[in-house]
C-alpha cells in the first residue's frame, strides 16, 4: 500500500509539474490546444457539409486528445537533456511506468479543457445523446492518451536536439489525427485499404467512437479489429519502453 500511495504521488507531482503548473501560469497554452480542433469543426459547418460534422466532431475529440500527448515531445526531451529528470527518477525504487504515467498525465491536463468544450458542443449538436456514449468517449480517449503518450516516449530516444522536435511534432500531429480517417468516414475509402486505414491509433479509437455513438455502421470485424489493434500496439509500446529505461539505466 504504501509503494502504491508513493507511485500515485509521483505520477501527480509530475502531472501538476508539466500540466496543471505551466497551464496556470500562461493560460494561452488551453487556447493553443483548443483553436487546432475546434477550427477544423468549425470550417466544416461553415462550408455547409452537416453530414461531416458529426465526423469532424469525433475528430475534433481524438485531435485534442493526441495532439497534446505529442506535443510532449518537446517537453520529454528538454528533461532528460538540461534538467536531467529521467536519469534522476531512473535511480529512484519508482516503477519504470511512474515515469511514463506521470508525464502523460500532464498532457491529458493539457487537453482536458478542449475535451470538455467538445463534450459540451456534443450535447448542444444531439451528438452526444446519452451517459453510455459519453462513458465510451472517456475511455478510448484515455486509452489513446496512454498510447500516444508511449509512443512519444518511446521515439523521443531517437532525437537528440530539441532543433528537431517542432516539426516532428506538428508532422507526426497531422499525419496521425488529420490524414487517416479521423476527420471523414472510413467508408470513403476503398474496402481492401480499410484494415490499413485504421492501424493508426487515432483512426482505430475515431472508428471505435463512431461507431458506439451510431454515427456509423460497420462490420463487426472492424469493431473487433479496432480494439485488438488498439490493446496490441499500447502493450508493445509499454514493452518497449520497459526496455528503454532498463537500457538507460
Amino acid at each position: 500500500m504504501r509503494r502504491l500511495i508513493r507511485e500515485l504521488r509521483a505520477i501527480t507531482v509530475l502531472g501538476l509539474f508539466n500540466g496543471y503548473i505551466p497551464v496556470k501560469n500562461n493560460p494561452l497554452w488551453i487556447i493553443s490546444f483548443t483553436l487546432g480542433p475546434v477550427s477544423y469543426l468549425f470550417l466544416l459547418y461553415m462550408i455547409g457539409r452537416e453530414n461531416i460534422v458529426d465526423y469532424a466532431f469525433i475528430g475534433g475529440l481524438v485531435l485534442s486528445m493526441s495532439a497534446s500527448a505529442y506535443g510532449l515531445l518537446g517537453d520529454i526531451i528538454w528533461y532528460r537533456n538540461s534538467l536531467k529528470i529521467q536519469d534522476m527518477f531512473i535511480v529512484t525504487p519508482n516503477s519504470i511506468y511512474t515515469y511514463a504515467l506521470g508525464i502523460a498525465l500532464s498532457s491529458y491536463i493539457w487537453a482536458l479543457p478542449s475535451l470538455a468544450i467538445f463534450i459540451i458542443i456534443g450535447f448542444l449538436m444531439s451528438i452526444l445523446r446519452n451517459i453510455y456514449v459519453l462513458g465510451v468517449i472517456i475511455g478510448l480517449t484515455t486509452i489513446l492518451w496512454i498510447n500516444t503518450a508511449l509512443f512519444t516516449l518511446y521515439i523521443s530516444r531517437f532525437i537528440r536536439s530539441e532543433k528537431y522536435v517542432w516539426p516532428l511534432v506538428s508532422i507526426i500531429s497531422l499525419g496521425l489525427s488529420v490524414f487517416p480517417p479521423v476527420y471523414y468516414p472510413v467508408s470513403i475509402l476503398p474496402r481492401d485499404m480499410w484494415m490499413i486505414a485504421l492501424i493508426p491509433p487515432t483512426a482505430s479509437s475515431a472508428l471505435l467512437i463512431e461507431s458506439f455513438s451510431g454515427i456509423i455502421c460497420v462490420e463487426n470485424f472492424y469493431i473487433l479489429y479496432s480494439i485488438f489493434n488498439l490493446a496490441v500496439q499500447t502493450m508493445a509500446l509499454a514493452i518497449l519502453h520497459k526496455r528503454s529505461f532498463v537500457l538507460s539505466e
